[in-house]
C-alpha cells in the first residue's frame, strides 16, 4: 500500500493539469453532474475529457487515503482494509486461473496496485490499460520501485478502442473500472476481441441494483452523489451489464453480487467510509482522519503549497463517500457485481 504522506497529497494534486488550470478544470468537471445541471447524454459523449479531469483532480487524494489500489472488498472480521483488499485482488486471479507466463490485461488500471499484486500472486506478465498520463507515470514508477517493469507495463488508450490486435490476451480483468464507458457493450465487445478463445474476462462492476427505484427522489440523489464523486457517466443496473455481456458474444460462466453475500462479507463493503468507526489502521478514511485531511487541504491551499480549486476536489469526494455509504446500507448499490465470462472457442460456440 501507498505511504504517500501531506507532500505527496500536495504535489500531487491535479496530476498533469497544470497548477494555475485546477480551478477552471474543477468548474468544468463539476458541471457535467446532474449536481449542477449537467446531463447524462453530455456526460456519455465527453466521457474522455470528464473521467480525465477526475482522475488528475482526485488520483493523489486516493492514493494518500486508500493506498495502491482504488477499490473496495468484502471483508472478514479481524481482517484489515489492506488486507481485505488483497485478498479481493488474489479471488479474481483465482477465478481466472491465472497461470505462470500467460499474458494479461488489466483496463482502467489506475495507478496499478492490482496490477502489481495480481503479478507477484500469479507470475504473470500484465498489460494496464489506462487513459490517464498522470497514473500511467505515477504506476511506472512504482512497477519500477517494486522490480516489475521488466514484465508488466502500461499502455495510454481508451478501453472503448482497445489498440491491440484480435486474440492477443490470455485473459483480461477490470477491477471497478469500467464503469467508466458511456458504454458497457462497445466496451465489452472490444475486450472480447483481444481476448483469446476459450479464454475469459473478469470484472467488479459497480452497479444499481434491483432495488434501485428511479422514481424515488432520494435514490435518484444517491446515485448522483456517486457519479460526480466517482467520474461516471451513469451507473447501470446489474442486469444490463449481464445483457451486454451476452450481447457482446460472452459465454458467462457465472454472476453475483457479492455485496449481498452476507457469508462472504460479514463485515459490509462500506465500513472504510463509515464516519460512525473508528479505526487505527485505516485512520486516514474516519470521519477524524477526514476532518484533518481537509483542514490540511485548506492550509495547503492557502499558503499556495496546493492549487486553487483542491478544497472543492475533496467536497466532491466527500460527498460520493456520503452516497456510497448510503447506497450500500440500502442495498440500491454494488462496488462488486461480479462475474466470469468465458470467449467461446469459435463463433458458432456463441450461437
Amino acid at each position: 500500500m501507498s505511504k504517500a504522506g501531506a507532500f505527496d497529497l500536495a504535489s500531487g494534486l491535479g496530476g498533469k493539469i497544470d497548477k494555475s488550470d485546477v480551478l477552471s478544470a474543477v468548474d468544468k468537471y463539476e458541471k457535467y453532474h446532474v449536481c449542477y445541471g449537467g446531463e447524462e447524454e453530455a456526460r456519455k459523449s465527453n466521457y474522455t475529457d470528464m473521467v480525465n479531469k477526475y482522475y488528475d483532480l482526485v488520483t493523489s487524494f486516493y492514493e494518500y487515503g486508500w493506498g495502491e489500489s482504488f477499490h473496495f472488498a468484502p471483508r472478514w472480521k479481524g481482517e484489515s482494509l489492506r488486507e481485505s483488499i488483497k485478498r479481493h485482488e488474489h479471488f479474481l486471479a483465482l477465478q481466472l486461473g491465472l497461470k505462470p507466463g500467460q499474458k494479461v490485461l488489466d483496463v482502467g488500471c489506475g495507478i496499478g496496485g492490482p496490477l502489481r499484486e495480481i503479478a507477484r500472486f500469479s507470475s504473470t506478465s500484465i498489460t494496464g490499460l489506462n487513459n490517464n498520463e498522470y497514473q500511467i507515470t505515477r504506476g511506472k514508477e512504482l512497477n519500477r520501485i517494486v522490480g516489475i517493469d521488466k514484465t508488466c507495463d502500461f499502455v495510454k488508450a481508451d478501453f472503448m478502442k482497445i489498440p491491440f490486435p484480435e486474440n492477443t490476451f490470455d485473459a483480461v480483468y477490470a477491477i471497478e473500472a469500467t464503469c467508466h464507458a458511456p458504454d458497457a457493450y462497445g466496451c465489452y465487445k472490444e475486450i472480447y476481441r483481444v481476448l483469446k478463445p476459450g479464454q475469459c474476462f473478469a470484472a467488479y462492476e459497480w452497479c444499481m441494483t434491483d432495488s434501485f427505484d428511479p422514481n424515488n427522489a432520494e435514490h435518484q440523489k444517491i446515485k448522483a452523489e456517486i457519479e460526480i464523486g466517482d467520474g461516471l457517466p451513469d451507473i447501470r443496473l446489474t442486469v444490463k451489464c449481464l445483457e451486454a455481456l451476452k450481447q457482446a458474444g460472452f459465454e458467462v460462466i457465472w454472476e453475483k453480487d457479492l455485496a449481498r453475500d452476507v457469508k462472504e462479507s460479514p463485515l459490509p463493503w462500506y465500513l472504510p467510509l463509515d464516519k460512525s468507526r473508528i479505526s487505527l489502521s485505516s485512520f486516514r478514511l474516519t470521519a477524524v482522519g477526514r476532518f484533518f485531511t481537509k483542514n490540511m487541504v485548506k492550509v495547503l491551499e492557502y499558503v499556495g503549497l496546493a492549487p486553487q480549486g483542491s478544497q472543492r476536489v475533496q467536497d466532491f469526494l466527500e460527498k460520493a463517500a456520503e452516497g456510497l455509504v448510503e447506497g450500500g446500507k440500502k442495498e440500491i448499490f454494488t462496488p462488486m457485481y461480479f462475474f466470469v465470462a468465458r470467449k467461446p472457442l469459435s463463433a458458432a460456440d456463441s450461437q
